[in-house]
């Protein structure tokens, strides 16, 4: 039986080892039966995501119409799908990602869509903007991969005004994904947790990591107002075995308490 600290296994991962397998495995591209870059694949893209958390789900979690006319950052900007939605109601908006290829595929869907960006290859852990730039930073499933969270957090704080918005998601420790389905899975095939948690994004990813709200708000100590929900909960996350013969969203009102996103919302003091 594998420990279930999932950090146990992943001192000594570096910015290049996470580099290395992101330009490689690109956002969901894996999963996407288009060109990468192409039009249907944005559009496939959008489809996935949308199906996870809606459009009004979105603009709950983002608040995308606060922000017109202001200055918006996406760290871990993907494929730009949560910046062009800030991006089309007003934000002035800025992308960084670890890998060359994320930069190209944000600028892809801004130039389809006819929006304006910046983005550029940046580490999380440092953040290549000055104290107290942006309105509102956000990061989606990201920080999670990165070396040093903590350092991403802290560089998340600086670069916000003061009264600027954080918005970011992690993986969820106390996840029926986590808690029941890795568990068991562990015991079958002899991975640790550690290993299943960081293959959720794909077989040689060198880093995954799981918060429980405690943990996170530890680590959000700076910030202010933290508000915390949780989401996305799949029927194989409770149903081991035979998921597929189920509808889709038949444990869904069990999501705000077991799901495998953990959200937090919070501000940088005035």
């Amino acid at each position: 039986m594998s420990a279930d600290h999932t950090e146990s296994n992943i001192e000594g991962v570096t910015t290049d080892d996470v580099r290395e397998f992101w330009q490689n495995n690109p956002l969901c591209a894996s999963g996407i039966d288009h060109p990468l870059g192409s039009r249907e694949y944005f559009e496939e893209y959008n489809r996935q995501r949308e199906a996870i958390e809606s459009i009004p789900y979105s603009y709950a979690l983002h608040e995308y119409l606060d922000f017109r006319g202001k200055q918006v950052l996406d760290v871990g900007s993907g494929n730009g799908y949560v910046l062009s939605k800030y991006a089309e109601e007003g934000a002035q908006v800025y992308g960084i990602d670890i890998t060359a290829q994320g930069v190209e595929l944000c600028r892809k869907r801004f130039e389809y869509l006819g929006l304006q960006g910046d983005f550029q290859v940046a580490d999380a852990q440092e953040i290549p903007f000055p104290d107290n730039t942006f309105d509102c930073v956000c990061s989606m499933g990201v920080l999670h991969h990165v070396p040093n969270t903590q350092k991403a957090l802290d560089e998340i704080y600086r670069v916000l005004k003061p009264g600027g918005r954080l918005i970011v998601m992690f993986y969820h420790r106390n996840s029926a994904k986590y808690q029941l389905t890795y568990r068991v899975w562990s015991w079958f095939t002899g991975k640790s947790m550690q290993q299943l948690v960081n293959e959720f994004d794909g077989v040689g990813n060198p880093k995954g990591t799981v918060f429980s709200k405690k943990q996170l708000a530890e680590m959000l100590g700076r910030f202010s107002g933290v508000k915390m929900t949780v989401g996305f909960l799949e029927t194989s996350d409770i149903v081991l075995r035979g998921a597929r013969y189920l509808p889709d969203g038949l444990f869904r009102p069990l999501a705000p308490l077991v799901g495998w996103n953990l959200y937090a919302k919070a501000w940088k003091s005035k």
